[in-house]
């Protein structure tokens, strides 16, 4: 179409965007009745007005350093892992001459695991203060594009059974209120640093527990060898959770430096997107 491209609402996801908006004009006389999309669907929360816009990337440069950090600790620990497993094997056929080597390797494990274990909570900590900017930031850019309060931003990966789940929807929500028209990126990273995250918590407490309940030499080595397989997938989700992390970071930062699309006419009362605020 003559070097042009088509984007579509980010709301509704089928209808083309207004030319100086990220929205349909539907969804936006919608969103000026009750909170919805033109199709319908949950309900959006109407954010008060004291979000303020701050920059992400600081924060986001350090969660990704930290993950990184954590991931290539895991790497380390898999090493240490497999070697073990092969020092069980050793003994498992009766060679007890590797008890002194098992020993040590252990010793190193337990200084890889202090480590990691610091690393890790450090990074759970300065992920949840970016996470939170990051749902603020959003609220400052569309104010009525999030179905959840921003409280279930940090509460929502403590409460269980909802943590399945509350934090990717506020995750997907950011991510389409960081939007700008120029971006028609889908939330495929989001996807899948969810997914690899759900099924990175699953296989190691499956595979811990199964090195917890292993007694003979050969099911001890095997267990080894499959806690050792999950850190490698832990590092594979280390390194998507930092792609992800960076594209957010990088989205909002566009985003803050874009001006605002002007508020849709009409005789509804307005309700514009947030000004565009100085950073601090």
């Amino acid at each position: 179409m003559g070097g042009s491209f088509v984007m579509l609402c980010v709301r509704c996801r089928t209808t083309e965007a207004g030319p100086d908006s990220v929205r349909c004009e539907l969804c936006d006389a919608a969103e000026r009745l009750d909170g919805r999309t033109h199709l319908g669907g949950r309900r959006r929360v109407p954010v008060p007005g004291s979000a303020v816009l701050r920059s992400p990337v600081a924060l986001g440069w350090a969660t990704a350093g930290l993950f990184a950090l954590v991931g290539l600790t895991d790497l380390v620990s898999a090493g240490l892992d497999l070697w073990t497993a092969g020092f069980a094997d050793q003994a498992a056929g009766g060679d007890w001459s590797v008890e002194d080597d098992w020993t040590v390797a252990e010793r190193f494990s337990e200084y890889v695991t202090y480590f990691w274990s610091l690393v890790y909570l450090s990074s759970i900590v300065v992920f949840l203060v970016w996470f939170r900017r990051t749902r603020v930031n959003a609220e400052v850019f569309d104010p009525y594009g999030h179905t959840m309060l921003r409280g279930w931003a940090i509460g929502g990966w403590f409460v269980p059974v909802v943590s399945l789940w509350f934090p990717r929807r506020i995750a997907s929500e950011t991510w389409y209120a960081s939007v700008s028209p120029a971006d028609r990126r889908g939330p495929l990273l989001l996807n899948l640093w969810w997914g690899t995250f759900l099924l990175d918590n699953a296989v190691s407490q499956t595979v811990s527990r199964a090195l917890d309940r292993a007694e003979e030499l050969d099911e001890i080595a095997r267990a080894y060898r499959y806690v050792a397989y999950s850190e490698v997938f832990s590092v594979v989700h280390a390194v998507i959770a930092v792609l992800f992390v960076l594209a957010l970071t990088r989205r909002q930062d566009a985003r803050a430096h874009q001006p605002w699309p002007p508020a849709a006419s009409g005789p509804l009362p307005e309700v514009p997107d947030a000004p565009a605020p100085e950073k601090v």
